[in-house]
């Protein structure tokens, strides 16, 4: 008779030391955006990396070391430091998908002339964290919680306000894409942690779910097309979409066809 294994929930996981370590959650029953933004950094820059599937944030208490808001995404590094209570030294954490993106691509975007996400001088970096930062703040915010109010019922008055609060951030992302030249949100001429960081909340389905006509802003609209058609975005979207998902639950949500 086999007998299930009791995880001991309060203790650390076994996980690469030498490596990266991508907390998230399982894609199911749908994925995070939150966690997609990283990954995308992640493929750009080919950073190697894991990934832990933490299956109860609330339960497994060990996560709180990790992240002490025991929400996803997260990452331990490579590095360590001195914690300043116990004197004793542990991995690097870094929580908040704006913190984690700000983070690696200050230790990994820096080659060939560097800054290509993060930007290369220090004009270019104010435009890219000015964006970064007003997302985080604006549609970010406005965004988790819209995506949360649209579930639950009798929250439609709710859901109209918050709605309204996207609609704004649209608009001004559509004003910026309007100024001359201007092919990308913090930078005229490439993509940076910005552009990854609003798009999972900037595009067309995200914008359907809550019946909000994305075509009202056709600037936005090329522009979320075209970071969406980036090669490494299309991985991080293919892997996000799959995080933690047995090949039964790939082909029962039509993510993989039956047999493969």
């Amino acid at each position: 008779m086999d007998v299930k294994q009791e995880i001991d929930r309060t203790r650390h996981p076994d996980v690469d030391q030498d490596k990266l370590v991508l907390y998230v959650k399982k894609a199911l029953p749908a994925p995070t955006m939150n966690s997609l933004k990283p990954l995308i950094l992640i493929e750009a820059l080919s950073i190697p990396h894991s990934i832990h599937i933490v299956e109860s944030l609330s339960e497994e208490t060990w996560y709180r070391d990790v992240n002490p808001y025991q929400l996803a995404p997260a990452i331990e590094d490579t590095e360590t430091c001195e914690e300043t209570a116990t004197g004793e030294r542990r991995r690097l954490c870094v929580f908040d998908s704006t913190a984690i993106l700000l983070h690696l691509a200050e230790k990994h975007d820096g080659g060939g002339g560097g800054g290509t996400f993060r930007g290369g001088d220090v004009a270019e970096r104010a435009a890219v964290t000015s964006w970064l930062v007003a997302y985080a703040a604006g549609l970010g915010a406005t965004g988790e919680w819209w995506l949360k109010l649209r579930r639950p019922r009798g929250m439609e008055e709710a859901l109209r306000v918050v709605a309204d609060s996207v609609r704004r951030e649209y608009d001004v992302l559509e004003r910026r894409l309007g100024e001359p030249g201007q092919g990308f949100v913090a930078l005229p001429d490439r993509p940076t942690i910005a552009d990854f960081a609003i798009q999972p909340l900037a595009n067309a389905a995200v914008a359907a779910s809550a019946g909000i006509d994305f075509a009202q802003w056709p600037r936005l609209g090329a522009w979320s097309r075209r970071v969406a058609d980036l090669p490494y975005v299309k991985r991080a979207v293919h892997r996000n979409s799959r995080l933690g998902m047995s090949e039964e639950e790939l082909v029962e949500h039509g993510l993989l066809p039956a047999g493969e």
